[in-house]
Protein backbone atom coordinates (compact mmCIF):
# COMPACT_ATOMS: atom_id res chain seq x y z
CA UNK A 1 0.00 0.00 0.00
CA UNK A 2 1.20 3.23 1.23
CA UNK A 3 0.00 6.67 2.45
CA UNK A 4 -0.55 8.41 -0.93
CA UNK A 5 -0.83 12.15 -1.42
CA UNK A 6 -1.09 14.42 -4.17
CA UNK A 7 -0.21 18.02 -4.26
CA UNK A 8 -1.29 20.85 -7.22
CA UNK A 9 0.80 23.74 -8.28
CA UNK A 10 -0.79 26.50 -10.56
CA UNK A 11 0.07 29.65 -11.80
CA UNK A 12 -3.15 30.53 -11.26
CA UNK A 13 -7.15 29.70 -10.98
CA UNK A 14 -7.68 28.48 -14.54
CA UNK A 15 -3.91 27.26 -15.30
CA UNK A 16 -3.75 24.09 -15.82
CA UNK A 17 -2.20 22.45 -12.91
CA UNK A 18 1.14 20.56 -12.41
CA UNK A 19 0.67 17.19 -9.61
CA UNK A 20 3.36 15.75 -7.33
CA UNK A 21 2.68 12.36 -6.62
CA UNK A 22 4.35 11.60 -3.29
CA UNK A 23 3.77 7.94 -2.62
CA UNK A 24 4.64 8.02 1.59
CA UNK A 25 3.70 11.63 2.37
CA UNK A 26 0.00 11.31 3.11
CA UNK A 27 0.17 11.54 6.92
CA UNK A 28 2.80 14.54 6.68
CA UNK A 29 1.31 16.37 3.54
CA UNK A 30 -0.25 19.35 5.27
CA UNK A 31 3.11 20.37 7.39
CA UNK A 32 5.18 19.08 3.96
CA UNK A 33 3.33 22.10 2.10
CA UNK A 34 3.78 24.78 4.80
CA UNK A 35 7.51 24.13 4.42
CA UNK A 36 7.67 23.70 0.65
CA UNK A 37 5.33 27.12 0.62
CA UNK A 38 7.44 28.79 3.07
CA UNK A 39 10.84 28.03 1.18
CA UNK A 40 9.48 29.12 -2.36
CA UNK A 41 8.60 32.48 -0.52
CA UNK A 42 11.19 34.67 -2.72
CA UNK A 43 9.81 33.40 -5.94
CA UNK A 44 6.18 33.58 -5.10
CA UNK A 45 5.60 36.28 -8.21
CA UNK A 46 7.47 33.28 -10.42
CA UNK A 47 5.47 30.46 -10.23
CA UNK A 48 7.67 27.91 -12.21
CA UNK A 49 10.41 28.93 -9.94
CA UNK A 50 8.13 28.57 -7.00
CA UNK A 51 6.57 25.46 -8.29
CA UNK A 52 10.56 23.95 -8.25
CA UNK A 53 11.27 25.24 -5.21
CA UNK A 54 8.49 23.26 -3.72
CA UNK A 55 8.85 20.26 -5.12
CA UNK A 56 12.35 20.14 -4.34
CA UNK A 57 11.38 20.85 -0.58
CA UNK A 58 8.80 18.45 -0.71
CA UNK A 59 11.29 15.63 -2.73
CA UNK A 60 14.45 16.53 0.01
CA UNK A 61 17.07 14.36 -0.86
CA UNK A 62 15.42 11.58 -2.82
CA UNK A 63 15.77 12.89 -6.31
CA UNK A 64 17.62 10.10 -7.67
CA UNK A 65 15.41 7.02 -6.05
CA UNK A 66 13.28 5.56 -8.49
CA UNK A 67 10.74 5.15 -6.20
CA UNK A 68 8.08 7.59 -3.96
CA UNK A 69 7.55 10.30 -5.89
CA UNK A 70 5.87 10.94 -9.43
CA UNK A 71 5.30 14.53 -11.50
CA UNK A 72 1.90 14.48 -13.88
CA UNK A 73 0.48 17.99 -15.77
CA UNK A 74 -3.53 18.18 -16.79
CA UNK A 75 -6.41 17.35 -15.07
CA UNK A 76 -5.60 13.43 -14.16
CA UNK A 77 -3.68 12.28 -11.03
CA UNK A 78 -2.62 9.21 -9.16
CA UNK A 79 -5.38 8.91 -6.85
CA UNK A 80 -4.04 9.25 -3.06
CA UNK A 81 -5.56 7.44 0.08
CA UNK A 82 -7.31 10.85 1.03
CA UNK A 83 -10.01 12.16 0.09
CA UNK A 84 -8.76 15.69 -1.00
CA UNK A 85 -5.66 17.39 -2.76
CA UNK A 86 -4.28 20.27 -1.64
CA UNK A 87 -3.69 23.03 -4.77
CA UNK A 88 -1.39 25.80 -4.07
CA UNK A 89 -2.60 28.79 -6.67
CA UNK A 90 0.68 31.06 -6.73
CA UNK A 91 -0.59 34.34 -8.21
CA UNK A 92 -3.53 34.38 -5.42
CA UNK A 93 -1.35 33.09 -2.59
CA UNK A 94 -3.76 30.42 -1.64
CA UNK A 95 -3.99 26.77 -0.90
CA UNK A 96 -7.16 25.14 -2.19
CA UNK A 97 -8.52 21.82 -0.56
CA UNK A 98 -10.20 19.89 -3.88
CA UNK A 99 -12.27 16.39 -3.91
CA UNK A 100 -10.19 13.98 -5.17
CA UNK A 101 -12.56 12.13 -6.81
CA UNK A 102 -14.03 15.70 -8.82
CA UNK A 103 -10.92 17.96 -8.66
CA UNK A 104 -13.67 20.81 -10.10
CA UNK A 105 -15.04 20.29 -6.69
CA UNK A 106 -13.78 23.19 -4.25
CA UNK A 107 -14.10 22.16 -0.77
CA UNK A 108 -12.28 25.34 1.08
CA UNK A 109 -9.39 27.57 0.15
CA UNK A 110 -7.06 29.80 2.86
CA UNK A 111 -4.40 32.32 2.73
CA UNK A 112 -1.06 31.26 2.70
CA UNK A 113 -0.76 32.48 5.95
CA UNK A 114 -3.36 30.77 7.43
CA UNK A 115 -2.74 27.40 6.05
CA UNK A 116 1.08 27.42 7.23
CA UNK A 117 -0.34 28.58 10.18
CA UNK A 118 -2.71 26.08 10.47
CA UNK A 119 -0.61 23.32 9.00
CA UNK A 120 1.72 24.59 12.12
CA UNK A 121 0.39 23.76 14.98
CA UNK A 122 -1.82 21.08 13.38
CA UNK A 123 -2.19 17.61 14.81
CA UNK A 124 -5.19 16.51 12.77
CA UNK A 125 -4.65 13.74 11.10
CA UNK A 126 -8.17 13.15 9.60
CA UNK A 127 -8.85 15.22 6.95
CA UNK A 128 -12.72 15.57 7.54
CA UNK A 129 -11.45 17.39 10.61
CA UNK A 130 -9.31 19.46 8.67
CA UNK A 131 -11.28 20.80 6.32
CA UNK A 132 -14.14 21.80 9.41
CA UNK A 133 -11.11 23.72 10.71
CA UNK A 134 -10.88 25.54 7.44
CA UNK A 135 -14.46 26.12 7.28
CA UNK A 136 -14.61 27.32 10.45
CA UNK A 137 -11.85 30.13 8.85
CA UNK A 138 -14.35 30.53 6.53
CA UNK A 139 -17.16 31.69 7.76
CA UNK A 140 -14.96 33.87 10.52
CA UNK A 141 -13.66 35.49 7.43
CA UNK A 142 -10.20 34.37 7.98
CA UNK A 143 -10.11 32.61 4.24
CA UNK A 144 -9.24 33.90 1.25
Amino acid sequence: MGDRAVFGFKESKDATPVWLYSHWGGSSQRQDLAQAIIQAKPRWSDSSYATRIAMSTIIGDLWSQELNFGISAGESFCMPDYDYVLVVVWDKRIVEMREASNITNLVARMSFDDFIDLAAGDSVRNSDEFVNMIAGLSEEGAAV
